[in-house]
């Protein structure tokens, strides 16, 4: 018997954390991998500790993975800086165990609407750093879907809001 497919989730924080226990709730196989052990884990989810910068050490976190989820952030004081190569290291983890990556991605990218709504239509064109920087890591990983490397699935969110979130 094939064992279940795991999902593996590369962030702790507020969404990465429910995400996990969601997914365990379904009863499908759940990792997480973080730098640091998050609280309040059920005992269904397993955890890894990982630095996402760290090539070597997220491919082992990301082991046996059918899904990886890209939940990461970096401070917003060194979010240009930071946060690319942490979702570069769960892309190339995805791509070497051939997983479908899903990653969490906000609206930043779109940039101003005019009033218009937004919708996944709307093509990147941000007017700030943050928002340049999360376009670029779109483009990076569509470009990746396209060369054939790695099934991407990308979600949106304007704000993270619910239980447990400060």
């Amino acid at each position: 018997m094939a064992a279940d497919p795991l999902h593996v989730v590369f962030g702790a924080g507020n969404v990465g954390r429910a995400l996990a226990v969601r997914l365990s709730a379904m009863d499908l196989a759940v990792r997480v991998v973080s730098r640091g052990r998050p609280p309040a884990l059920p005992e269904s989810v397993e955890w890894r500790p990982a630095d996402a910068g760290d090539l070597g050490a997220v491919a082992e976190a990301a082991s046996g993975a059918a899904v990886v989820y890209q939940c990461l952030n970096a401070p917003y004081s060194k979010w240009a800086t930071l946060f690319p190569p942490l979702q570069r290291g769960v892309l190339a983890a995805a791509e070497r165990h051939g997983a479908l990556l899903v990653s969490l991605e906000n609206l930043y990218g779109y940039g101003p609407t005019a009033g218009a709504p937004m919708t996944e239509d709307l093509p990147l064109m941000a007017s700030t750093v943050k928002g340049r920087v999360r376009a670029a890591m779109t483009q990076e990983l569509l470009a990746a879907r396209d060369a054939g490397r790695v099934h991407v699935a990308i979600g949106r969110a304007s704000d993270f809001f619910g239980a447990g979130v400060t």
